[in-house]
Formats: C-alpha cells, sequence, structure tokens
C-alpha cells in the first residue's frame, strides 16, 4: 500500500472535510497552547501521535478537531484514523514549517487530537454498593497524576476525584502518562474538600488517609465494601479538613532508610491491595 498516495487520494476526495491551516488558525493556536497547558478548561485534552486514537475510539471520547502533517502519516493505523474520523470531525492539514513550531519531533508525531473528557455523573458512581473511589489531594506533579490513572485502570476502580487542584488533570504530561487510562477512568475535579467529604460520608464510604504518621499498615485492614482512598501532596501530605473526625490512618511499612515512597507508587500498592481484599484474594 503507498500510504502517502491513499492519503492524497483521501484529501482530494474529501477537500471540504480538510482545512490547509497555518499558526494565525484558531485551531493550530488552540493546539499550541494546549501543548503548553495554557488553555483554563478543565475538560479538554490534546494528544500527539497515534498512541491515543485506539484508547479514545474505544472509550468513545469526544474528538473536536484532528490535525495533521501529510508527511507524518507513514502507517496503516495513521489511515485508519483519517479514514474513521471522516464525517465525525473537522481536519487541519499543516506544513513541515507549522508542524515545526508546535514540536521538535516529526517523524510520526504531526498527528494531534483535540478532544474533551466526559462529565462523569459521580453521583450515580457514589451510589454503588461496592465502590472504590481515589482521591488526590493537592498532588503537584501532572506526571504523579498519570501513574496513578493507570494504576486506577489497572484495578478497575470506580473514579478518581481531584481536590485541591495544582496539576490540571489534562496536562499533556499526565494524559500521556496515563497511556490511555484517563480515558477509562472516571474523573472529577472538587472545589472542596468538605463538600467531596460530606457527599462520601451521606454515600456510606470509609475514608482512609494514607500518612506516615499511621499506626496502623495498610496489610492490616480488612477495609469495607464502600472505600475512598485519600492520598496527599508530594510536599505537605493531606489537607487539614480531612483529619477530624477519627479518620482511618494507613501506611506503607518502610524498611530501609526512605521515609516514603513516590506518591504514585504508593497508590498503586494501596489500590491493588484494597481491590484483592473486596475481591476476596
Amino acid at each position: 500500500m503507498d500510504i502517502k498516495l491513499e492519503l492524497q487520494n483521501l484529501i482530494e476526495k474529501n477537500k471540504s472535510q480538510f482545512i490547509f491551516a497555518n499558526l494565525t488558525n484558531e485551531v493550530v493556536k488552540l493546539a499550541n497552547n494546549l501543548l503548553h497547558d495554557q488553555v483554563k478548561t478543565e475538560r479538554m485534552f490534546i494528544t500527539e501521535g497515534l498512541w491515543s486514537y485506539p484508547y479514545i475510539k474505544q472509550n468513545n471520547i469526544k474528538v473536536n478537531a484532528i490535525i495533521i502533517n501529510p508527511e507524518s502519516v507513514k502507517s496503516e493505523l495513521g489511515l485508519e484514523l483519517i479514514k474513521f474520523y471522516l464525517n465525525k470531525t473537522k481536519f487541519y492539514v499543516i506544513s513541515d514549517k507549522v508542524l515545526n513550531k508546535l514540536t521538535n519531533r516529526n517523524d510520526e508525531n504531526g498527528i494531534y487530537i483535540i478532544g474533551e473528557l466526559p462529565n462523569y455523573n459521580f453521583n450515580e458512581i457514589f451510589k454503588k454498593d461496592k465502590c472504590i473511589i481515589c482521591v488526590l489531594d493537592g498532588v503537584e506533579k501532572s506526571g504523579n497524576i498519570g501513574t496513578i490513572l493507570r494504576s486506577c485502570d489497572a484495578t478497575q476502580i470506580d473514579g478518581l476525584v481531584i481536590v485541591n487542584r495544582r496539576a490540571k488533570l489534562t496536562n499533556t504530561t499526565a494524559v500521556k502518562g496515563s497511556m490511555g487510562a484517563i480515558f477509562s477512568v472516571p474523573t472529577i475535579t472538587y472545589n472542596s474538600c468538605e463538600q467531596l467529604m460530606c457527599e462520601l460520608k451521606n454515600n456510606g464510604f470509609s475514608i482512609y488517609l494514607a500518612d506516615t504518621r499511621a499506626d496502623k499498615d495498610y496489610f492490616n485492614y480488612k477495609y469495607d465494601k464502600k472505600v475512598a482512598l485519600v492520598m496527599g501532596s508530594e510536599r505537605y501530605g493531606i489537607s487539614s479538613p480531612w483529619l477530624g473526625d477519627k479518620p482511618n490512618f494507613i501506611k506503607l511499612k518502610m524498611l530501609g532508610q526512605c521515609d516514603s515512597l513516590n506518591v504514585g507508587v504508593a497508590t498503586s500498592i494501596f489500590l491493588y491491595d484494597i481491590k484483592m481484599k473486596q475481591l476476596g484474594e
């Protein structure tokens, strides 16, 4: 298959769906702002390259626009993406010069998907008879959020909640670091710990706070059917509203000189333990 020729034919036959765009185009400017985390909207994201396409398609994520550099479309998967989204969204065709303004890597990275994460109904999620929620309280590093999303997907927990947000969920580092999990794990951002605590308690959740000062190690808990695991920020830990009302503190036993693990690693261990115990394994 001559991929370059087939792409040329696709563009020629579907001219109305392909817009040739330069750096002044509003969608190209939006892409540049998203790549540099300069867009305030919480749910909009951008991905670079083909890695995200199978996950976006599988989870039926809304796609607002696709930007392509024809020289970067070198595989059948790239052609498949274009054919799948024909008549579903607009395509913006950019030159090598424009691509080089967006990225330093050409190869197959000259394909950008701009989309939006769904707005999930957490009221329904909270009402489940058996439920695990992971709460990130002030986590600052986007890479850690991406890692935690992967663990949430791996353990099939019910949702990820961000409160006291210091890093945007749809930051490109978090999106790429999640390796597609951001498209499968329900997510929401809360402005208030107190509001979130109230909703969790009203829905029968037992709340567990990860803290190095805890008296009990995580494996000493059996856990209830409805569990909220709260992980604090890398520098400051868990914020004060969570500390009242005799919370359940849990920790990892540290056998070496370090007093804690990276928040992404620690969250993975906790989530696997909670999930396996709920499954009776």
